[in-house]
């Protein structure tokens, strides 16, 4: 009996989200999109992670080979189109430059790397190791990597890469090795980024859902907002994967470099065949929602959908409330997303070498991530039911993530990844700005207590319970057979709480036409609590 109680409750809710969802054309379109584009841009975005992967396994194959240190960080500094590269045993912010030193610069003579090679090898000297078949189209054909050991030191003095099974062979001097740290270092980023990207998909996805099955006005807006970032985003990576590709080609593949190879030969051209569409994709959900959203939120704004009509200074104190609820589900985010770059970065990369308060910065990142859900808990619960200590708690803990992060910034290996990575430099600074717009939020909510809002969703949740339907009514200013023929449909306010008994399908008067926005009389709306319950009598205005 339970288990078929509980099956029905939740054919309740998947017949109230369906009767959401299918509202009006726009509602449909809306959601629909939403799901095409989710899956869309996140396989493009997984299609450039595994580009991305690929070819910086093969880079980071040539340098473990090489045995190339990790206690350094390339720092490339640019005048034009003159190209610096030093390495740097301490993040390059500040006064520590004298702990660099310049690997490679513009119109530096280098000698041929077989200087660095004894021309005979005793085979056994040999360090081989091959490269992955699947990584062999992101780097020359069938490459294998053999580093040369120094006979005098016994360290790796180069690194010969043979492609074309075996027919054709370069040899990598340690120089060219170490000045493939910093492409490198630019491909590790580039994976992050690309997870980050396919995980802010799936979380549009969710927030457009909220925001149609709530009639959420912010969360559709956050929506667009979200959508002109990506595009901007997009746009912006082009011309970034340009560019980073003249700095490969000035200080890789050029004649007079110590490479002078191309060990990406395919990389460049793959990553913009991917980013273009992926740029239409964007632009596309960009117009299409923002049309969309529209219609929606002027249907939303005529649209009468409460149980009980509440006075102007409710509804405004309600609208403050769903504003810093979107700036939550924001935070949830942007910041998951932000600390949990900057983590990667110290657990998998050259910073994790050079840092020297790890554990200081793994203990503020998982005292974030603990904190973070029952945080927007309570901001949610606070502000509904005007707890005065939760809602305190719930700004304390925001000061704290601020002030907190900010003080990361004193951190250098902190401050050069936020300087040197692009990406991780924009997250950061949304973040902090959701989580400032949280704390104002949270404060002007505060400020309404007493006010009446937390009175009127406990009047709507008992109303809710108990079937009464104050806001059911028919049409009679015509006719009293308008009654009958009129099939009137109520639904919970979205101020409410969850009702135990779940919501059923919502549908709309039939003499009622969504598509005109522009005439006077209020939507109306109907919602059975429970399908066994006996219908109610129809009330009358």
């Amino acid at each position: 009996m339970t288990k078929t109680k509980s099956n029905s409750k939740v054919v309740i809710h998947l017949k109230s989200a369906l009767a959401r969802i299918t509202l009006t054309p726009h509602t449909l379109a809306f959601f629909l999109l939403s799901v095409i584009h989710c899956l869309a841009q996140g396989l493009t975005a997984a299609f450039l992670y595994s580009e991305d992967a690929g070819t910086s396994a093969f880079v980071g194959s040539i340098l473990h080979t090489a045995q190339v240190p990790r206690n350094e960080v390339a720092r490339l500094f640019r005048s034009g189109d003159a190209l610096t590269l030093k390495l740097c045993t301490a993040a390059p912010v500040g006064d520590v430059y004298k702990d660099c030193v310049t690997i490679w610069e513009t119109g530096m003579v280098v000698n041929a790397t077989e200087k660095f090679v004894p021309r005979e090898v005793e085979i056994n000297n040999l360090v081989s190791q091959a490269v992955h078949a699947s990584f062999s189209r992101r780097a020359p054909t069938d490459a294998q990597l053999t580093g040369i050991p120094d006979p005098s030191t016994g360290k790796i003095a180069a690194v010969e890469l043979a492609y074309n099974r075996g027919s054709d062979t370069v040899i990598l001097s340690e120089q060219c090795a170490r000045m493939l740290e910093y492409p490198g270092r630019i491909l590790d980023n580039s994976q992050r980024e690309d997870l980050a990207l396919i995980g802010s998909q799936f979380w549009l996805l969710g927030i457009s859902t909220f925001g149609i099955l709530y009639n959420s006005i912010p969360h559709t807006w956050a929506v667009v907002f979200a959508r002109v970032m990506q595009t901007a985003w997009a746009t912006y990576t082009i011309w970034r994967t340009t560019d980073v590709r003249f700095r490969y080609d000035t200080l890789i593949v050029a004649n007079g470099t110590p490479c002078h190879f191309d060990l990406m030969p395919s990389y460049f051209n793959t990553r913009l065949a991917l980013q273009i569409p992926e740029l239409v994709l964007n632009v596309t959900a960009l117009l299409s929602t923002s049309f969309l959203a529209w219609y929606i939120v002027k249907g939303y704004s005529s649209a009468t959908i409460r149980r009980v009509g509440p006075p102007a200074h409710v509804m405004r104190l309600y609208k403050f409330f769903l504003i810093d609820s979107m700036f939550l589900q924001l935070s949830l985010f942007f910041t998951v997303t932000a600390i949990s770059l900057w983590i990667d970065q110290l657990r998998t990369s050259e910073i994790a070498v050079l840092s020297q308060r790890s554990p200081l910065y793994y203990a503020l990142f998982i005292f974030t991530i603990a904190t973070i859900i029952p945080w927007i808990v309570m901001g949610w619960f606070s502000v509904r039911r005007e707890m005065p200590l939760l809602i305190a708690a719930f700004l304390a803990l925001n000061v704290a993530y601020i002030v907190g992060w900010s003080a990361m910034f004193r951190a250098e290996v902190y401050l050069w990844t936020f300087i040197e990575w692009p990406f991780f430099g924009c997250t950061t600074i949304v973040s902090f700005i959701v989580l400032l717009g949280a704390l104002v939020f949270g404060v002007i909510c505060w400020t309404g207590f007493n006010k009446g809002l937390a009175h009127y969703l406990h009047v709507e949740a008992v109303l809710t319970e108990s079937d009464f339907d104050a806001d059911v009514f028919t049409n009679d200013t015509e006719s009293g057979s308008s009654k009958a023929s009129s099939p009137i449909i109520r639904c919970p306010s979205a101020l409410s709480d969850p009702s135990p008994e779940g919501i059923s399908a919502i549908k709309k008067d039939g003499n009622w036409d969504f598509a005109n926005a522009d005439v006077e009389r209020p939507r109306i709306y109907m919602v059975d609590f429970d399908e066994t319950k006996a219908p109610t009598d129809t009330m009358t205005r």
